[in-house]
């Protein structure tokens, strides 16, 4: 067999392990207080991480925008740089970072804590500072990376963006969600004309 397809192969059966490995290593508790967190957040959830986590960040945002919650992308540099006054304490904050103390975020938690703006982190660190200001701390479990070097967030982000769609799939189901309430949000692209079509199809 060739090398690569072989290489290949072994990434999308690590991934699909480490994805069925969620549902032992997720209590069902930690799960109702992730949700309680999105669900009860009064302000705006807002999600930030630097490298490969911010953009799972921007992801996440989006994704918790699409099912309506009033979630935004924050760059944490930005924030360093003045974008940490729209902040309030009935906004929530979603730190994303493996190790949990990357410079970008830990300089933000002191602005943060004076705000009274609480931190939900996602860390596979729980010692990591983050993680220690945080009221809530999830983690992946995640057991090894996908890259050769088992250094780059592959496998763990992997995790990560299933979590969060697992939590908006979650609050779609729970608030009645509909194909009317997807369009309101999302007109544009395939999705917004598939769901107009079916409209005038019914």
């Amino acid at each position: 067999m060739n090398h690569a397809w072989q290489q290949a192969t072994g990434t999308w059966t690590l991934y699909s392990e480490a994805l069925a490995g969620l549902g032992q290593h997720l209590d069902e508790s930690l799960w109702a207080s992730l949700m309680a967190e999105l669900r009860g957040c009064q302000g705006k959830i807002v999600v930030t991480g630097v490298g490969t986590s911010g953009i799972a960040a921007r992801k996440i945002a989006h994704m918790l925008a699409c099912v309506e919650r009033p979630a935004i992308y924050l760059s944490a540099t930005d924030a360093a740089h003045g974008d940490m006054g729209f902040l309030r304490e009935d906004d929530l904050v979603i730190m994303l970072s493996r190790g949990g103390n990357s410079d970008e975020l830990t300089r933000l938690l002191p602005g943060l804590a004076a705000r009274n703006v609480p931190v939900l982190a996602v860390t596979e660190n729980p010692a990591s500072a983050i993680a220690l200001a945080s009221r809530l701390v999830i983690s992946t479990g995640v057991q090894r990376e996908a890259d050769p070097l088992n250094m780059l967030a592959t496998t763990s982000i992997i995790l990560v963006l299933a979590i969060f769609d697992a939590a908006c799939a979650c609050l779609m189901s729970e608030s009645g969600y509909s194909k009317e309430s997807l369009l309101a949000v999302h007109p544009g692209g395939n999705v917004g004309l598939t769901l107009r079509q079916r409209q005038k199809n019914q």
